[in-house]
């Protein structure tokens, strides 16, 4: 039987409690602990606001960095699923998010700018599957076709599916809502016949890993996918090598699958690799984590400036990125270094990110901006 939020709560503060040695490891790294000022102990066992809680990216750094493996991260999921569950907070305010609703915020962004993506071969029945998650769908469609034409040269008749994997109806706290819209994935993928489904975002890596293994579906990374590509073994020229750090994504932490994967692959193509202090286990999250940046924009901007930071100590020529919403992030201002997705490089596309994120928010200015907003938060 499964806990109440309540008891969820209880459960993981009491498991802070217990076997905290307030060794101050994960205070030293989290900028949202620095910020509360208490020691972990303390505010386990007063337990999280429901502010903390969303302002937490549930990055998992505490837990990388913790020596004992405990994890501060789930005091704050659990305290979210206990604000939505006691109307703590008003969740419907963000439902702009919600992939499950007919209309959000991103598919109203691929309305506006007409990716629809119909001269692919979309949502049909086909063995291999791509399933380059809704930030690629909505912000790169240059990089999707570029993706899909490599992906038909080594699986004729590759399907594209355009949903969410629903990560962030759980990272809201909405767990029933979650359930609800795995289950019609699951069922989705199931009518469609995929026999094996390539993921690009690392999000929907883990989060559909396990479901689709249980339906029988071989999950692969875009980059086992494309590993045998003529791409991805063609090495750029010397005069074209440059040095590259990656900056690895939160979900990534523990596996590092994606990490591993596009570091071997920049590696084989001539990139020269130089890694910041805090990689893999131990990397710092961009700011967009567990839509934190929505409940607290001035700690997610400190996280960009932070890692940026980090970066500008390093002599390197692209801050590279497997997750395109860190990258969007990662670029929100023009900087010095350019942001790239690691598939640019691989895939030998240019591209220029600066300042996307933040243009994207202008179809909601002016009076046509706020009747397109009208449609969707309407009930």
């Amino acid at each position: 039987m499964a806990l109440s939020s309540n008891d969820e709560v209880q459960f993981a503060c009491q498991e802070i409690i217990e076997k905290c040695v307030n060794c101050g490891r994960c205070v030293s790294e989290c900028k949202l602990l620095q910020d509360i000022g208490e020691d972990l102990i303390s505010l386990a066992t007063r337990q999280p606001t429901v502010g903390e809680a969303y302002s937490c990216t549930l990055c998992g750094l505490c837990e990388g960095v913790c020596p004992l493996s405990l994890s501060p991260r789930k005091m704050f999921v659990a305290t979210r699923h206990k604000a939505v569950d006691e109307q703590e907070i008003d969740i419907d305010d963000y439902k702009y998010m919600f992939p499950d609703r007919e209309l959000n915020v991103m598919k109203m962004y691929r309305e506006v700018n007409k990716f629809d993506y119909k001269d692919l071969k979309v949502d049909q029945e086909g063995e291999v599957a791509f399933f380059p998650g809704c930030t690629l769908l909505t912000y790169d469609p240059k990089l999707i076709y570029a993706i899909v034409e490599n992906l038909e040269a080594e699986y004729p008749g590759v399907t594209l599916i355009t949903d969410c994997c629903g990560i962030p109806l759980y990272q809201l706290g909405l767990r029933e809502r979650g359930e609800k819209f795995r289950q019609a994935l699951k069922e989705k993928l199931r009518r469609l016949k995929v026999k094996s489904l390539i993921l690009a975002c690392s999000n929907c890596y883990y989060q559909l890993k396990e479901d689709v293994k249980e339906l029988g579906i071989r999950p692969l990374t875009i980059y086992e996918a494309l590993s045998d590509s003529r791409i991805f073994n063609t090495p750029i020229e010397a005069k074209e090598a440059r040095v590259v750090t990656v900056h690895d994504s939160c979900p990534d932490r523990f596996a590092g699958i994606f990490a591993r994967q596009a570091r071997q692959a920049l590696a084989k193509k001539g990139y020269v690799l130089v890694e910041m202090e805090h990689n893999s286990a131990k990397a710092l999250c961009c700011g967009s984590g567990g839509q934190a940046s929505h409940f607290a924009p001035e700690l997610a901007r400190g996280l960009v400036e932070a890692r940026l930071e980090e970066v500008t100590g390093l002599e390197v020529d692209i801050l590279a990125s497997y997750c395109l919403g860190c990258v969007l992030n990662l670029s929100k201002d023009q900087n010095d270094i350019p942001v790239q997705h690691v598939l640019n490089l691989l895939l030998d596309l240019k591209q220029d990110f600066a300042g996307l994120k933040k243009q994207s928010k202008t179809i909601f200015e002016g009076p046509e901006g706020e009747k397109l907003w009208e449609r969707i938060m309407a009930d």
